[in-house]
């Protein structure tokens, strides 16, 4: 479809919770533009954050491939690891980076608001402008891929070092503890940072040290997985219905501002939830309708669109306001067009051909 490319293993069930994350994220960004339309009532829905799908997915999806290499080789070796390291670049560094120079000609050249000089610009590059305290006022979006990226580079070096000494099953289960204690510590430690809800987002939200525990979670999923396949298969819908219940609970119950609960568990109350739905949906493993189709493509695209959703957004409220609120709804579907064109053009231009230097270089891994 649009010469989208769709490999036969992918998982549709992972696919589709992708599309649906991708398209909450979206709709949290432009949802404004809907202010002088019909659908208005729309703003006051509250809304998960979607961004917790992804660091599941990252944690499992990797915590898995690993955990299934260890078991077979005993361990995991330097080897795999590296190999690891480069196809991670591949994936991530081609579309950031192309982002991140976009982003910075855009602000200098007055298109979009921001400011290049409060936080460098070597900070983006090396995945540092939010390791332990928060960026703002430029590239607010890549605020999440930090937090993947030093768990693509922890985890599975921790994983190599520890499987030395322990099996993996052992080293997993501590390596995951130890990140989600730290995570939880880290989130009381900053408490006195939060002085109001601006600072509460950009502290406790958008650094490295306070999401930890999200990714690894996400390892959780496929550590039980892994060791305990049968009861991940028997209880797929049950653990799924709990899941749900959890999401709900975690939107409707309280967070008074400055409490522990809105200060340290709150954001570990969705991941749960997020996790407690892979059983079920690993085992959708295709899909037979156009629907399914244009899904599972939106989950392809979703890394393209989560990097360029909010810059649109960006530089249709600057420059577009209100041409765009006369357009009311209309408006609000031509910012979703622009979004998907924008996407699909920085993944076949941008994206693809390094998925196919991945594919290659996995291709050799699997042929050495």
């Amino acid at each position: 479809m649009l010469g989208i490319p769709y490999d036969s293993k992918r998982n549709f069930g992972l696919d589709l919770l992708r599309a649906v994350a991708i398209f909450f994220v979206v709709h949290g960004h432009g949802a404004h533009l809907l202010a002088s339309s019909r659908l208005s009532f729309l703003l006051s829905v509250s809304l998960p954050d979607c961004v917790d799908i992804f660091f599941i997915l990252s944690g499992y999806l990797i915590g898995y491939s690993f955990l299934s290499y260890a078991n077979k080789n005993n361990g995991v070796d330097l080897r795999k690891t590296l190999l690891f390291y480069g196809r991670s670049a591949l994936r991530i560094l081609p579309n950031y980076y192309f982002i991140l120079v976009v982003y910075y000609l855009l602000v200098q050249g007055g298109i979009i608001h921001g400011n290049t000089h409060e936080f460098s610009i070597w900070y983006f590059i090396t995945f540092t402008q939010n390791l332990f305290t928060p960026f703002y006022n430029f590239y607010w979006e890549s605020w999440s891929l930090p937090v993947q990226w030093w768990f693509y580079i922890l985890f599975p070096l921790s994983l190599t070092v520890f499987t030395k000494r322990f099996n993996a099953k052992r080293a997993t289960l501590f390596i995951c503890f130890f990140f989600i204690a730290f995570t939880l510590m880290y989130r009381y430690s900053i408490s006195d940072h939060l002085t109001d809800r601006f600072w509460r987002d950009v502290w406790l939200r958008k650094t490295v040290a306070s999401r930890c525990d999200n990714i690894y979670i996400g390892v959780l999923a496929a550590w039980v997985r892994t060791y305990m396949p049968d009861f991940w298969q028997r209880h797929s819908v049950k653990s799924f219905v709990v899941g749900i219940f959890l999401m709900v609970a975690s939107i409707l119950i309280p967070r008074p501002f400055g409490s522990i609960y809105s200060n340290v568990f709150a954001l570990t109350l969705p991941p749960i939830a997020i996790a407690l739905w892979l059983p079920l949906l690993t085992r959708i493993k295709s899909f037979k309708t156009i629907i399914g189709s244009i899904v599972a493509r939106i989950g392809i695209l979703s890394y393209a669109m989560f990097l360029t959703n909010l810059m649109v957004c960006q530089i249709i409220d600057v420059n577009f306001a209100d041409f765009f609120s006369r357009l009311g709804a209309w408006g609000y579907l031509i910012y979703w067009a622009i979004v998907l064109c924008v996407s699909y053009i920085l993944f076949m231009a941008i994206e693809n051909p390094f998925i196919k230097i991945r594919s290659r270089l996995q291709k050799g891994q699997a042929n050495s």
